[in-house]
Parts: structure tokens; sequence; C-alpha cells
């Protein structure tokens, strides 16, 4: 069965707003631009509606190729105001611009994307695949997600900056026990074909199929990526959809899965990060 982020997504942003109103709270957001790739603007621009939406005050700031500087100083300024209590740089930046040296320019208690090592949130992505596991859990009458993942096998494909990683980093400080599977792992369908909970952060597409899926898994994808056919861009996931439908117990959807619950996760973040500063 589907399941779908934006839905779950929805039921979390109600609350959200609510917490919001009833601890009268003033939530920050700044949110720092320096691509010129459409689907960023894309990405950045539901981030601030979804903020604007549960009462966050989101801030655009944007930057040409040539302000790298004036990026690292617009940055200092937001860590050193105390009305602002989250930070996040829109990946990728521009080609000759080290993401990293702009993302650890960002103090680890407004870190709300969960980049930095010493980050005092979770990795955005992160949080939204415990989100859809929750929502599976809960699908599958159990009022506790670990009790849901407990005894069941985890494989995480994929162990990238921003999705796998942080997944592998938070399921095993929970006490999980995760095999992940990358470029380097030998015969990893057969890993994958064991897998009762399968995590797929790639963007490679297809990757999760008939071929490699057990019956009856339980399915997130995370991964996304473009191709151009005909002369038109068209977005793709990790899953294909049409036989993880047939083999998976559960699963979300390669467009309105992941993505909604990530903006949502990072809304949480803001949040918490407005709480400690009262």
């Amino acid at each position: 069965m589907k399941v779908s982020g934006k839905d779950v997504a929805e039921a979390i942003l109600k609350k959200l707003g609510k917490e919001i109103k009833d601890k009268n709270l003033h939530p920050s957001l700044a949110i720092i631009l320096a691509n010129n790739n459409p689907s960023s603007r894309i990405y950045v621009n539901n981030k601030i509606k979804a903020a604007q939406r549960v009462g966050i005050d989101a801030k655009l700031y944007e930057f040409s190729k040539d302000q790298a500087a004036q990026c690292l100083e617009t940055i200092k300024k937001l860590d050193a105001d105390s009305r602002v209590h989250g930070i996040i740089v829109q990946y990728p930046v521009y080609e000759g611009w080290n993401f990293d040296k702009f993302e650890q320019a960002i103090a680890p208690q407004k870190d709300v994307d969960g980049f930095r090592s010493d980050s005092l949130f979770s990795g955005a992505t992160a949080m939204a695949v415990w989100e859809m596991l929750t929502a599976f859990s809960l699908l599958s009458g159990f009022k506790k997600t670990e009790d849901f993942l407990k005894d069941k096998k985890i494989v995480l494909i994929g162990k990238g900056k921003a999705a796998g990683a942080p997944t592998f980093k938070l399921l095993t400080k929970g006490g999980f026990r995760v095999e992940v599977v990358d470029k380097e792992t030998l015969n990893p369908s057969s890993i994958i074909k064991k897998g009762d909970v399968v995590i797929s952060a790639t963007g490679v597409k297809n990757i999760i199929n008939k071929s490699n899926l057990k019956r009856g898994a339980y399915v997130v994808g995370v991964g996304i990526g473009k191709e151009s056919i005909n002369g038109k861009e068209k977005i793709y996931g990790d899953l294909k959809e049409d036989e993880v439908s047939k083999i998976a117990k559960l699963y979300n959807p390669n467009l309105g899965g992941i993505g909604p619950l990530t903006i949502v996760s990072l809304l949480k973040n803001v949040i918490e990060s407005a709480k400690k500063v009262g």
C-alpha cells in the first residue's frame, strides 16, 4: 500500500502551528540560496510557504557567484542575531564554492539542517525517514516505531551526506542494527532482498524493483533525480513504483513521499531551537 508523505506532513504541520501558537513562540529561519538551479528555488519556496503556514518567519538571502565573501559575512551576522533561530544553506551551491565551508560557518545551535557533526539537531532528511517509518508502524498496529522496527532487518542503500549518512546515524543511535549497501558492496541485491525494511537513498533510477525486493517488505524511497526525455525534464526516483507496489507491504511514492516530510522536519528543528532560546 502506498503511504503519502504529503498527508503525513499535513497532519504534522497542523500540530506545529498549534504548538507555536499555544507556547507563544516566534521562530525565525534564514535560508541562504547561492546557485542558479531552478529546482533549488522550488525547494526553497516550498520551505518558505510551509514555514509561513505554521507561523515561522522565513527570510531568503540570495547571492550571486561573485559574492562568496558577502555570503559568509551574512552567515556570521545571522549567527550573532538572537532573533534568528535557524540557518540553512540550500544545497547545492555554485560550482567552485565549497558547500562545507559555508555549512561549517553556521553555529551548531542554528544548524537546523543537521549537517554539522556537532549540530544540536538530527538531519532533516533522516528525521523525515523516521516520520515515514512511524507512519508505517501506526498503519501496522504499533504504538511505537521502536516496537515496529524491533527484530526487523534494516537495509540502508546509500551513505551520502544529505540522506544516507544521517539516517544511519539516527537509526544506530536508537540502537537499531543497520546494514549499509553502497557502490563497494559485493552482491548488493542478495543483501537488499533480505531486508524487512529497505531505505533507499541513492538517486539511482529504479534501483529498487522486483528483482531485489522481498515480498512484504516496508520500503522508504528517499533518492530522486532528473533526466531529459524528448527535451523535457522528468523526475525519477529510487523506486520502480509499478513493481514495488505489487511486492511491498507499505511504501512511499518517489514524489510526495520523503520531500514534504523533510520540510516538516526542518521546521520542527527551527521550533526546537526557538524553544531553547525562550
